[in-house]
């Protein structure tokens, strides 16, 4: 079977896997901590079995190899780092938000730790790991990247608080995070941006997740357009990210390109 068609395969059955077990999780009153490692485990062994029955490989071959990749998981937790505080601190100098308060409670704290590192190993090994994998041995890589992008996109597309900008957003996410893929094919980069992303932007700083609201560290207060802060959506909802994530996917581009001696952009 083409790899292509072993990616759509994969997108549909991620998908029913994702709603099936979105579903479960509603009907047994499971909360938001209990149904994320529920769907992360599903979507893991769908991942792993996928690779092993269909794509007859390894699970290592995903691109689980950590020798020699600590410094690109380094980076994507820095990349994640460098986005949210520059623009968190260029809100809070133009006065778009500011801090309501502190407020610490570790049951919440570490709760929503585990969360972020659940989602962000589970999506990675989704649309990086298997979906952009196989499409690069089908296609051009950087249309593999592309596609994979708006894949990433198109889940993300019915989180609650969603807006246009915000889904644009998150397609350029899903080429932040798919960038050093395209070049290593190796996960490690994906998962420490995505856990740093997401765990720095709510629990930490008081943004939303994707639309989703989480207990807090420092409680913040919103006043400036929602056009730059993101509003309920988060700070991957706002202008300032777009233009944060576009030059820090150009900067990969051309630093990955010079390392591994490919150009993929003209």
């Amino acid at each position: 079977m083409a790899k292509h068609w072993r990616a759509i395969i994969f997108i549909f059955l991620f998908l029913s896997v994702l709603i099936g077990g979105g579903w479960i999780g509603t009907l047994l009153g499971l909360d938001i901590y209990t149904t994320t490692i529920f769907l992360g485990v599903l979507s893991t062994l769908l991942a792993f079995g996928m690779r092993k029955l269909v794509d007859r490989e390894s699970i290592l071959s995903m691109g689980w190899q950590w020798k020699g990749f600590e410094i690109d998981f380094m980076v994507g937790n820095l990349v994640a780092i460098a986005i949210l505080g520059t623009g968190t601190c260029l809100l809070l100098v133009t006065g778009a938000i500011e801090w309501a308060g502190v407020e610490w409670n570790s049951s919440s704290f570490f709760s929503s730790l585990l969360l972020m590192i659940v989602v962000a190993v589970y999506e990675e090994l989704a649309f990086r790991g298997y979906i952009q994998q196989n499409l690069m041995e089908s296609i051009h890589p950087l249309k593999a990247l592309v596609i994979t992008a708006l894949i990433f996109a198109f889940f993300h597309g019915t989180n609650p608080n969603g807006s246009l900008l915000g889904t644009i957003n998150v397609f350029l996410a899903g080429l932040l995070l798919g960038v050093n893929y395209l070049y290593t094919r190796n996960l490690w980069f994906g998962i420490g941006l995505h856990f740093t992303w997401n765990f720095l932007q709510g629990p930490v700083l008081g943004f939303g997740v994707s639309g989703l609201s989480l207990p807090s560290v420092l409680s913040q207060y919103q006043q400036g357009a929602e056009l730059w802060t993101g509003g309920k959506f988060g700070f991957e909802a706002s202008l300032l990210n777009t233009i944060l994530c576009l030059l820090v996917t150009a900067v990969l581009f051309w630093v990955y390109g010079k390392q591994h001696n490919k150009k993929w952009l003209p």
